[in-house]
């Protein structure tokens, strides 16, 4: 006799990740309506906050449902008000507002809408970088230098949710002076300066970038420990240094110009010179979006890729660096470090 197998919930899952873009679209159109300022404000009835926004009840209410589902607003008494992540992460003027985050992501949202396009022709949708790098330091095809703004502004949301962790997990108690190639927002050269009182920091980028970056530095009170620099990490030299740290940076280039920047830094470093590579390893990350990252490389970049630990690990050996060893950061991201040297 033969049993029947027990029906299985996959149909579930499959469905939630096929209507997952319903839940950042929800988001996004709340923050630019301004929902989650005008709960800040007081909670709402459906009516009040229609009216306050201009827009009639269905609508409102629709929206209001799809927030309270994502836990994101409350409802008692008929009078809806910002559930506390809501409160602290999605009200504009916070200090851990994610507002410019949300807005890069949204418009990733319309690149999306036409990936089978990218996936087909193997083709950035909007040339962010070239095989050679940044096309116009870090702005999209016809985005201006405002593009550059919201770039860095959505790099520092993701930054935040790393850099402490990396500087923690970071080998660093005997480095002296640390140089932080294609340092973005600056948030990772300031926690590695907040966690390591006795470390100097180099930070380098394109003009456009270290401009946003120095704010950061000088925001932080680090200004007399991190040099921020403008800089071309592909061409221009570095100063002397006794550790490099790459942090989500090889992702963007394809293999051949990788590698070539990994026997660079080899080649600056002296013997017994670290290499820090930080990057969305997704064998070393305990999240998903490590493995949908490679997504948002092919709309925005020319080669980009994500970089997992083997593929690392064989530029990092190729260049003759020894003793490495890899650990997890985040959710979001793994640490390789090498040493220079017969080790």
């Amino acid at each position: 006799m033969t049993t029947a197998t027990p029906a299985r919930e996959d149909s579930s899952r499959v469905h939630s990740i096929l209507t997952a873009y319903l839940q950042s679209k929800a988001v996004f159109t709340a923050l630019d309506l301004g929902v989650f300022e005008a709960l800040d404000k007081a909670p709402r009835t459906v009516e009040d906050l229609a009216g306050e926004l201009g827009l009639s009840p269905r609508p409102t209410r629709a929206l209001l449902v799809a927030l309270k589902g994502l836990e994101l607003v409350r409802v008692e008494g008929g009078t809806y008000r910002n559930s506390e992540e809501a409160d602290r992460y999605l009200v504009a003027g916070r200090p851990d507002y994610m507002g410019g985050f949300a807005e890069h992501q949204d418009s990733h949202f319309g690149h999306f809408a036409r990936l089978d396009e990218a996936v087909r022709a193997n083709a950035s949708l909007n040339q962010r970088v070239l095989k050679k790098g940044y096309r116009d330091q870090g702005a999209a095809a016809g985005e201006g230098r405002e593009g550059t703004g919201r770039l860095i502004q959505a790099m520092r949301v993701s930054s935040r949710l790393q850099a402490d962790r990396l500087a923690a997990a970071a080998p660093l108690g005997d480095v002296r002076h640390i140089i932080d190639l294609g340092c973005g927002s600056g948030d990772y050269s300031i926690a590695l300066a907040g966690r390591h009182p006795g470390l100097r920091v180099t930070s380098l980028d394109y003009p456009a970038v270290t401009d946003l970056a120095r704010a950061n530095v000088a925001e932080a009170g680090l200004k007399d420990r991190i040099d921020v620099m403008p800089a071309d990490i592909m061409e221009d030299a570095w100063p002397e240094s006794d550790a490099v740290l790459l942090s989500h940076v090889l992702d963007g280039y394809g293999p051949e110009r990788a590698a070539h920047l990994v026997k660079r830094i080899h080649a600056h470093l002296p013997d017994g010179g670290r290499l820090l590579v930080h990057s969305h390893m997704p064998s070393l990350a305990s999240g998903l979006f490590p493995s949908m990252f490679g997504l948002i490389l092919l709309v925005n970049t020319e080669e980009g890729e994500v970089r997992d630990v083997d593929e690392i690990r064989s530029w990092v050996d190729a260049a003759g660096f020894r003793n490495v060893e890899t650990k997890n950061v985040s959710a979001l991201s793994g640490l390789l470090v090498a040493t220079k040297g017969s080790g």
